[in-house]
């Protein structure tokens, strides 16, 4: 058996398994040039080259089946082919991490302002810049309730799955300016997801721009008016007037508390601006 390899050596060469190799020739992929008679298995040093170009291929996350195959034909040309068309399929799969990765980003930011949001006082309106976002918005499943609700945010999350998109910028509701100005704020509310500013695959879609809004943390569920009452209140008192639709922004929602409360956590934010003279 001069200038043969075990088998055990092979895999050693390449740390890989005994196992591996076994697999490989019983696929087909690469077989022994000798087996004795107690079943072992040996390799030419000429195989060296093949199983470290397998390895290779196999290392950039060609699959085993398009490997076997490849190797039937093997030659420049096609190995060219095979690697391009690998390339091409590892710059999606980066694109589409790049994407998860800015969603966890967001998800954490909007955690971040969920945690120095429960130190804020409830129902105390305060001012603060509302930074951009990208809307999704549906009106409410009618009649408005707690059931109807979860279907109307569900509908949403199921158009935004459709395009593989995980919209990790939380949820909430929307309420028309027009509307809340005429006391009948729920009249075309609605719930909407929030997506990266920079996504544009939904012509549906419609970017808040950043503005200065009067505040206010609230328990409650978006139907339940009270709270923006409270807030349009403070906001004539204090000398402004509403110049926008009012979001009412879910920070933490019921799975996070282990008591009998039932009510989200929320933030709503009114665009304003100083009272015309």
């Amino acid at each position: 058996m001069d200038n043969l390899i075990a088998i055990s050596e092979m895999a050693k060469l390449y740390g890989i398994t005994r196992q591996t190799l076994i697999y490989y020739d019983e696929i087909g992929l690469f077989k022994p040039v000798q087996v004795d008679e107690k079943g072992y298995r040996y390799y030419s040093v000429r195989q060296v080259p093949y199983l470290r170009e397998i390895c290779f291929l196999k290392s950039i996350g060609v699959g085993l089946k398009d490997i076997v195959e490849h190797f039937r034909e093997r030659s420049a040309s096609k190995e060219m082919q095979l690697l391009l068309e690998q390339r091409t399929k590892i710059l999606q799969e980066l694109s589409r991490l790049n994407k998860l990765r800015n969603s966890i980003s967001q998800r954490i930011r909007l955690y971040e302002q969920s945690v120095e949001a429960e130190a804020g006082k409830l129902r105390e309106p305060f001012m603060h810049t509302r930074t951009p976002k990208r809307v999704l918005f549906k009106e409410y499943v009618q009649p408005i309730n707690r059931e109807n609700l979860h279907i109307t945010v569900m509908t949403l999350w199921r158009q935004v799955f459709q395009k593989e998109l995980v919209p990790c910028s939380g949820f909430g509701s929307l309420f028309r300016k027009d509307d809340v100005l005429n006391h009948q704020a729920l009249a075309s509310a609605g719930s909407c997801l929030f997506l990266p500013v920079w996504n544009n695959d939904y012509p549906e879609s419609f970017v808040l721009e950043p503005c200065e809004c009067a505040c206010m943390y609230k328990y409650g569920m978006p139907y339940d008016t009270e709270s923006i009452e409270i807030l349009m209140d403070w906001i004539d008192m204090n000398g402004y007037e509403l110049c926008g639709d009012i979001l009412d922004t879910c920070l933490l929602d019921t799975t996070f508390y282990k008591d009998e409360t039932t009510m989200d956590y929320c933030l709503l934010e009114a665009p304003v601006r100083p009272k015309s003279l």
